[in-house]
């Protein structure tokens, strides 16, 4: 059986689309940031994954609704390519949370005055996180929600920020800020369908690999590139880990809709076709497309498209 130790790994491609995750006291903003975890980028419109657990702590309910809390601010840190010694960081580096998506649950307080707590019910989350280097096509990792479920005796290795700014070097808050990407490989021991009457309703497996602290929320990879899901659980020292996969329910589906469910690499978008079915135009938003087209002439319509190819169907 194959079990994977943590191995360092600053590919700048997989950098450009894996990211450490930071919260920061917008009170005390020249504090030391807090490291969270890992989210990775899932489309062309800057959207990511992570593990609902990575930022569950920084949300709030009101009036029903999953809300950022006022006492806390997040962001990405985007350091592409391979960095040595301790150089400053580049301009721009510290990308916002624009915008999120995730479902929850609440559990009712004992007492009046308390409020409702949030309950885990997908580990799964969808950040908006915008890109410095806007001249250049947003990169991606392709991402299977339905097509590729994990089976027992594949092997699949997980990415993170194994560790993330963990303080080892006795310096405490002064020590320079540390953030390296890690892989891990293992073999699926188990897998477990969704199941709402567990505390754990979610589906998941769990793989012979360590998945130390930090590397939560990072993306599961199978043996044919595709991301499968995401890491949930793991433990410093220990070759036993889970994650939550996205085949077999439909969360995953509305928790990251702009992926076309049935194929890794293709996206569903608002477009404008021109009379010679050439793609013109592709986006989220249905009022830009729309005037794309009033301009040239076009028609719109919902598609699944490929951003490599050009190819799309319509929806």
């Amino acid at each position: 059986m194959m079990k994977g130790r943590p191995e360092l790994n600053q590919d700048p491609r997989l950098r450009a689309m894996i990211l450490p995750m930071f919260r920061f006291d917008p009170k005390s903003p020249a504090d030391r940031p807090f490291g969270l975890g890992t989210a990775f980028r899932i489309d062309p419109w800057a959207n990511c994954a992570t593990a609902f657990h990575v930022i569950e702590d920084m949300l709030t309910l009101e009036k029903g609704e999953l809300t950022l809390r006022d006492d806390v601010r997040f962001a990405a840190l985007e350091i592409e390519g391979i960095v040595y010694g301790a150089p400053p960081l580049p301009k721009d580096a510290w990308r916002p949370l624009t915008g999120f998506y995730a479902e929850a649950g609440k559990t009712e307080p004992a007492l009046l005055h308390e409020k409702a707590q949030i309950r885990n019910l997908t580990e799964i989350a969808c950040l908006n996180i915008g890109r410095s280097h806007r001249r250049s096509p947003m990169p991606y990792l392709p991402v299977a929600l339905t097509s590729e479920p994990p089976k027992l005796g594949d092997i699949v290795t997980g990415y993170g920020f194994a560790g993330l700014d963990v303080a080892t070097d006795g310096k405490g808050e002064e020590r320079p800020m540390t953030q390296y990407l890690y892989e891990s490989t293992g073999e699926v021991l188990e897998v477990t369908p969704a199941d709402p009457t567990s505390t754990m309703p979610w589906p998941r497996f769990r793989v012979s690999a360590e998945w130390p602290s930090g590397m939560s929320g990072g993306p599961v990879v199978n043996a044919v590139g595709n991301v499968i899901g995401v890491i949930s659980r793991g433990w410093s020292g220990e070759a036993d880990s889970t994650a939550t996969h996205f085949a077999g329910w439909d969360v995953s589906r509305r928790t990251f809709g702009t992926i076309d469910p049935f194929a890794p690499r293709r996206f569903r978008a608002f477009a404008a076709v021109d009379v010679e079915g050439n793609l013109r135009f592709a986006g989220q938003d249905l009022e830009e497309a729309k005037a794309f087209a009033s301009k040239e002439g076009l028609t719109v319509g919902v598609v699944s498209f490929s951003p490599d190819t050009g190819e799309w169907l319509s929806l």
